[in-house]
């Protein structure tokens, strides 16, 4: 797979997971590790925003457990996802 195809299918990943949640969010338990070594390339990019200390602080007060990394796709990030 070309890099990317696979930048292409965590921004894919990312979407879905994000909607189903509602919030936007998708979680560290939602994304195998290399998923999340991906994500964290594509913030370097602007695709993608990962979540800092106080989203992270309301997002585990939702779940009832602590919540150590969430992303979820920036508007630039959806754009490059809907023309892709």
């Amino acid at each position: 797979m070309r890099n990317w195809e696979r930048a292409l299918s965590v921004l894919e990943a990312l979407c879905e997971r994000g909607q189903a949640a509602g919030q936007g969010w998708t979680l560290d338990t939602e994304l195998l590790p290399p998923h999340q070594q991906q994500v964290n390339a594509l913030e370097n990019q602007g695709l993608v925003e990962l979540a800092g200390r106080e989203d992270r602080a309301e997002l585990s007060a939702v779940e009832g457990r602590p919540v150590r990394w969430a992303a979820r796709l920036t508007p630039y990030g959806h754009d490059t996802l809907c023309c892709a």
